[in-house]
């Protein structure tokens, strides 16, 4: 008996835990590359007085991908058949890294914002909340 079935679904599962991959499903490597280079583009573009082909040059130096390729990229992703391995990869591995700090950062955020209300809470004085306030929850009083 073969063993492929298992290793074929363990790839599978393992592609889908990193967010670039989940994010890019089903797009060919010339899309992939244009998602992740914009992507990284947006974050790194700083407002109003900014050029997006800056803020492009800024992503592709985090990546440390030539900026030719990434000029390539940008400009002709719609008429490339393909796009080299190692830049695939590098920008693969930055817009995971990205999206790895936004996630940390929002549960950081998260934590440090429960932590004010439970905080805040505590000093006035108040019990916690019921489970019925503020929600459709039917109330413990009977209708007269």
């Amino acid at each position: 008996m073969s063993d492929t079935r298992r290793v074929r679904s363990d790839t599978r599962v393992a592609e889908m835990s990193m967010q670039a991959l989940a994010d890019t499903e089903g797009m060919t490597a010339p899309e992939r590359a244009e998602f992740w280079l914009q992507g990284l583009a947006w974050a790194k573009h700083r407002g109003r007085y900014d050029t997006w082909t800056a803020a492009r040059d800024n992503a592709a130096k985090e990546a440390k991908l030539p900026l030719s390729v990434a000029k390539r990229i940008w400009q002709r992703w719609q008429n490339m058949n393909d796009v080299s391995g190692e830049a695939l990869l590098k920008l693969m591995l930055a817009y995971e890294e990205m999206c790895v700090r936004n996630e940390e950062a929002a549960a950081a955020y998260r934590a440090e914002r429960l932590s004010i209300r439970r905080n805040n809470h505590e000093e006035a004085g108040q019990k916690p909340l019921e489970k019925s306030v503020g929600t459709n929850a039917p109330s413990h009083r009977t209708a007269a």
